[in-house]
């Protein structure tokens, strides 16, 4: 982990900085008692960030030593979700041992305890564990988005995930987690685009190659995010510059960006490719993505050279 760590406060160093905390002025607030946070640094954090001054909080406060586990174990290995994170603390425990869930804390009861890996002394349950836990009780969108993501990292490896997946058998949730791991590729750059792939995937279209290079006569063209080869389609997530993977900095920056993105889709399309884009936005919402795919001749059901069309919906699955 290369972040700089989260600066909380226990109510006893308040006073040795110098802040009252009773103050409505206070320059903290409270996360859980006992805890404070700097308000500015908390207003400007991102919603991982703020659960994880949550989370982080929590584990100070609790007597147990209980790994953290699901979404809370998920946000501390900076392993990526789709939707909102949750409000409280997920923790496992032993069957029968761990008490009972609080307003604070969601505790998951096991019969075996999993793998633990530790996290700046925290004790966390295993990223393949977590990875399929989160596909088991979340969207398989999401799921599949923190699957591509530990692959990606290098975090765990495919045959750590599907072990997993045998250890929970029949599960609630098992079924969807086999589709995750199933689907799940280190190629996937983005949540973004392992959301596009998800929706893909339930919709049953054409299954796409991810990070093809394309050259022309004058050399490298570019990287582009999906590729279908029987269709010689092209297909970019939420219309950035991908190709070069440039980041715009001021407006002039910004414009040359966009110039150059118009130089590399020309070119593509001068090779005779078609190139459909989508934001997030348009990924989300499974109706109008459907329709925006059908329109550049992406539809259900199609067996591909690049891929099989799954047998069955994964999000069905239980």
């Amino acid at each position: 982990m290369d972040r700089e760590p989260l600066d909380l406060i226990p109510t006893r160093d308040a006073a040795l900085r110098g802040v009252d905390i009773r103050s409505a002025k206070a320059s903290v607030v409270r996360l859980r008692h006992g805890t404070y946070v700097d308000r500015e640094a908390l207003g400007a954090a991102s919603p991982a960030l703020r659960y994880e001054y949550v989370v982080r909080a929590t584990v100070e406060s609790m007597r147990s030593g209980a790994p953290l586990a699901h979404e809370s174990a998920a946000v501390v290995l900076e392993i990526p979700i789709i939707g909102p994170w949750p409000d409280r603390t997920h923790v496992m425990v032993k069957a029968g041992r761990g008490g009972r869930s609080s307003a604070r804390i969601v505790r998951h009861g096991t019969r075996e305890m999993p793998d633990l890996v530790t996290v700046e002394g925290i004790a966390v349950v295993h990223p393949a564990r977590t990875v399929v836990d989160l596909a088991r009780t979340r969207s398989f969108a999401s799921g599949l988005a923190s699957a591509d993501h530990v692959l990606r990292t290098g975090l765990v490896t495919r045959e750590q995930l599907l072990a997993e997946v045998e250890k929970i058998g029949y599960h609630r949730g098992a079924g969807r987690a086999r589709a995750v791991v199933e689907h799940a590729d280190a190629r996937a750059e983005s949540v973004g685009e392992s959301l596009s792939r998800a929706q893909m995937i339930e919709l049953r279209l054409p299954v796409p190659v991810l990070q093809h290079d394309v050259y022309d006569a004058d050399g490298f063209v570019g990287r582009t995010d999906f590729w279908w080869p029987e269709l010689r389609l092209v297909g970019e997530f939420d219309g950035k510059v991908r190709f070069g993977r440039e980041i715009a900095g001021d407006l002039s920056d910004a414009r040359q960006a966009l110039w150059r993105e118009k130089q590399r889709e020309d070119r593509l399309r001068r090779l005779g490719l078609g190139v459909v884009r989508w934001t997030w936005d348009e990924a989300s919402d499974r109706g109008r993505y459907a329709r925006l795919l059908a329109r550049a001749g992406l539809h259900p059901g199609r067996r591909t050279e690049s891929g099989l069309i799954p047998a069955a919906d994964p999000a069905s699955r239980s």
